[in-house]
Parts: C-alpha cells; sequence; structure tokens
C-alpha cells in the first residue's frame, strides 16, 4: 500500500510537471494519464467512461500540459454529469487520425452549455459554476495549451446529448 502511495504521489508531481521543451509524444498515453487521475472519481460516481484509440499517435509538443488541458475538459464533464443527476451518464474519448493532424474528440450527455455561454466558455475567469467551485481558468488555460503551445485547434459544440470538444493537432513527421 506505501509503495503504491509513494508511486501515485510521484505521478502527480510529474504531472503538474510542466515540460520545459518540446518532444514528440504519444496521444494516447496522454489520454491515458489524464483518464487515470479521474478513473476512481468516474467509477465512484457511476459514469460509463469509453476510450477508443485505433492506433498510437505522436505528436509534437508537451505531454503533461496536454495531459492537463484533457484533464480539465474530463474535469468539467464529470463535474456537470454529478450536479445535473443525468441518466445513464456517460463521457466518450476517440483518437484518430488523418494525413497530416490527430482529431482528440470528447464528448458527454450531460445537457449540454447554455447557448449565452458556448462563445464565453474558453475566455479567462469566465465561469458558470459558484465562487467556491471554479475558477473560470481550465478551458482558458486547456485553450491556450492547445492553440499556442501546441499549434492545434479546439473547438466545443453541442450535441443532441450534451457537448463535444474536438481538439485538432498536427501529426508527428520526423525530417
Amino acid at each position: 500500500v506505501t509503495t503504491y502511495m509513494s508511486k501515485t504521489i510521484n505521478d502527480f508531481q510529474n504531472f503538474f510537471k510542466p515540460s520545459k521543451m518540446k518532444e514528440h509524444f504519444s496521444i494516447v498515453e496522454a489520454c491515458q494519464k489524464a483518464v487515470s487521475i479521474l478513473h476512481s472519481s468516474l467509477k465512484n460516481n457511476s459514469i460509463n467512461f469509453v476510450f477508443e484509440a485505433v492506433e498510437n499517435i505522436e505528436v509534437d509538443g508537451y505531454p503533461n500540459e496536454f495531459a492537463q488541458a484533457l484533464l480539465n475538459i474530463l474535469s468539467n464533464a464529470k463535474d456537470v454529469l454529478i450536479d445535473r443527476q443525468i441518466q445513464d451518464p456517460f463521457i466518450r474519448m476517440s483518437v484518430r487520425h488523418g494525413e497530416k493532424y490527430s482529431l482528440i474528440n470528447i464528448e458527454d450527455n450531460g445537457g449540454g452549455i447554455a447557448p449565452e455561454y458556448l462563445e464565453r466558455i474558453f475566455e479567462p475567469y469566465f465561469t458558470t459554476k459558484h465562487a467556491k467551485q471554479g475558477t473560470g481558468i481550465g478551458l482558458y488555460m486547456t485553450k491556450m495549451i492547445i492553440e499556442n503551445n501546441m499549434n492545434g485547434i479546439i473547438v466545443v459544440k453541442n450535441t443532441e446529448a450534451g457537448v463535444l470538444f474536438t481538439i485538432k493537432l498536427k501529426l508527428y513527421h520526423e525530417i
């Protein structure tokens, strides 16, 4: 038990330690890293989590920051599913790639984002949570990590059941 707890503490320390240099890394491994932090909470709240990745995909960037960006999205989805007491709650994450880009989709059935908030969710300090629960910095940080640090694109839209976040990143190619 002590060894497991020590490893968990080390994992958390490494997870929140920013990368100094860009590197090529596995999107699938970064996704699994983010999910591992929320796994127990998802299970305890009976949230069905599905992760689909056809193959390992590598990109250039900062793996810890990328995992943090995913964790922000996943954590928000989890909170909404719990707060709204959604029946048969789920979060689905998939990783796919085309010729030049990888696509990471994160979808939930939490009922969506109010249309008047949809355009603002990536703004700094914008939150729909109570002051004690959120600062409004998580999705802003996520956008900065994806678009500024990773030269990617992140978009969000409502679906029939909830919300779909799509992240588009250039694939890693050796020169």
